[in-house]
């Protein structure tokens, strides 16, 4: 993969987690489309209080939203010790498909800063669209 697609992993710069859970903080990555697809949201929204509570109720709010917030790396379960291991497993599923590069990079709000874009470049946002958090 070119440089132009995958940018380095810079030593001690904070990544972000595009799979974060809802909580204060956090930032609105997107919306769980009808088609079981995120739309992302631009410009980025911080999640308050008042929107875990609302979004709380009913169905668990990573199952409609999806939320981004700091990569805990080793504090994380998916952690391998070197690398995020929810984005290798879904490029290792194959989900990218022939029209993901056609249709170009989602409008997203952290890709500056993305766990994921870090590791994997643009192969990683062919993907995430397809990525729900589930918390369960």
């Amino acid at each position: 993969m070119s440089s132009s697609t995958r940018p380095s992993e810079d030593a001690g710069r904070q990544l972000t987690c595009p799979s974060a859970r809802c909580e204060p903080g956090a930032t609105l990555l997107g919306v769980v489309e009808a088609d079981g697809t995120v739309g992302y949201i631009t410009p980025r929204l911080t999640v308050d209080e008042a929107f875990v509570e609302q979004a709380s109720r009913g169905r668990a709010p990573e199952k409609r939203f999806r939320f981004a917030g700091a990569c805990v790396e080793s504090g994380c379960a998916q952690w391998t010790g070197s690398r995020c291991g929810v984005i290798d497993g879904v490029l290792e599923g194959g989900l990218l498909d022939d029209g993901a590069e056609a249709r170009g990079l989602p409008h997203c709000s952290i890709r500056s800063s993305c766990r994921w874009f870090a590791q994997s470049g643009a192969e990683a946002c062919g993907v995430c669209p397809l990525v729900i958090t589930d918390t369960v």
